[in-house]
């Protein structure tokens, strides 16, 4: 009975896992980086997303060399331009980024920065290939700036391992758990680091990290996990909450 306990499977979306889910970490502004393609793309992905039970979103488009113009003034613009197009949606669309820890990182924490919703936040990512050599000082130039790092999907950073992970943690860094890591998104590698930092209870937050129409639908027709993870992903929901109160 133990057994068959720990490694039963269940479906989160059919489940109701994600109900009132906040979602803080998805790229639903149109055609700005590699995330949503158009309004009516966006448009499709918040009813999607409203169908499965999330009640609030805070879209973080990529800010790296790869998207030159996106910077803090840019992508308020426009958010402030798409949300009457939305106005029907009655999903809460508040804007933070995902900003690459890279040669141009700093120059961006001399602007306004972007943090998740009411928070301190700032959701950071790296490279899937290696972190850069100055790594934890660029962890640090966030936290001089007054804001908190968040790491977005640390799981998928296979070349990282646990003293990384601690020594990041230490260093003030909060984990942000890609939900669909869990259930086989990534890859297998991907989905057994998630599970063990999971279990080690190194994450902080959830999200998403919904880019396109295509793969969020396909996505959510299958997403299974271990029924044993309900329990640590609805905490990480919960949480998420206290990053805003404006919406609540």
């Amino acid at each position: 009975m133990w057994w068959f306990t720990k490694h039963k499977k269940v479906d989160i979306i059919s489940a109701g896992w994600l109900e009132g889910l906040t979602d803080i970490h998805c790229h639903l502004v149109p055609a700005v980086d590699d995330g949503s393609r158009s309004l009516e793309e966006t448009r499709q992905l918040i009813e999607t997303m409203r169908s499965i039970g999330i009640q609030r979103i805070i879209t973080t488009p990529h800010i790296y060399r790869r998207y030159p113009h996106n910077d803090s003034n840019t992508l308020q613009q426009e958010l402030e331009q798409l949300l009457p197009k939305l106005s029907d949606m009655e999903v809460p669309l508040m804007l933070g980024a995902e900003h690459m820890l890279d040669e141009g990182f700093e120059a961006h924490l001399d602007k306004p920065l972007l943090t998740l919703g009411d928070s301190k936040y700032l959701l950071v990512e790296t490279s899937f290939v290696g972190a850069p050599l100055d790594l934890y000082r660029l962890i640090q130039s966030v936290i001089v700036s007054g804001a908190i790092p968040m790491l977005a999907h640390p799981e998928r950073y296979l070349y990282m391992d646990d003293k990384t992970y601690d020594h990041l943690r230490g260093a003030g860094c909060a984990f942000q758990l890609n939900l669909f890591s869990l259930t086989g998104m990534y890859g297998e590698q991907v989905q057994r680091r998630a599970q063990q930092l999971l279990e080690r209870g190194v994450y902080s937050f959830v999200g998403t990290d919904t880019h396109r129409i295509e793969l969020f639908r396909r996505t959510i027709s299958s997403a299974k996990t271990y029924t044993r993870y309900e329990e640590p992903i609805r905490t990480l929901i919960k949480n998420n909450d206290t990053l805003i109160t404006t919406h609540l």
